[in-house]
């Protein structure tokens, strides 16, 4: 049995999972205050960019809306064997990533629900999440300009 291309809900799950990646990336910088900082917010219709509880909000939808989809791809994935994915991580490298963003993310998510967490754990857990966050970030720009392969034609012909 070949690899098949395999994209539940087609084109919509590309850009909603493309829209949720953006949005918590997005926001999740936001959440540090570089928007003021660096004048973004100075800009025409982005002064919102330096409201902290709008940028939070955001920051919660979109990680939302990313374990959704996340969640919908693994119960599929269980059923499926063979499958390449048009959209979502395709490695290890790229579910460890999500997995740190996971686990860190609900852990500042507990400390601001306003559950302790000794003071160098939150260092930990704020370095941890801007860390795998670059990382994912910088990985899937890599994976955005990389040349595709070529297909071997070589073997067709004749």
């Amino acid at each position: 049995m070949s690899v098949m291309s395999y994209s539940p809900g087609g084109r919509a799950a590309r850009w909603l999972y493309g829209i949720a990646t953006g949005f918590a990336l997005f926001s999740g910088f936001g959440q540090m205050p570089i928007f003021k900082r660096y004048y973004l917010a100075d800009l025409p219709g982005m002064a919102w960019t330096a409201n902290f509880f709008i940028t939070s909000d955001i920051h919660y939808l979109a990680a939302a809306l990313l374990l959704g989809l996340l969640a919908w791809r693994l119960a599929l994935d269980a059923r499926t064997t063979g499958a390449a994915w048009s959209w979502g991580p395709r490695s290890w490298w790229g579910w460890t990533l999500l997995g740190l963003l996971v686990i860190s993310g609900a852990a500042k998510v507990l400390r601001n629900l306003g559950i302790y967490l000794p003071p160098p754990l939150i260092m930990v857990l704020d370095f941890t999440h801007l860390g795998s966050a670059m990382a994912f970030m910088f990985t899937g720009l890599v994976v955005l300009v990389k040349p595709k392969p070529k297909p071997n034609l070589r073997g067709l012909a004749g």
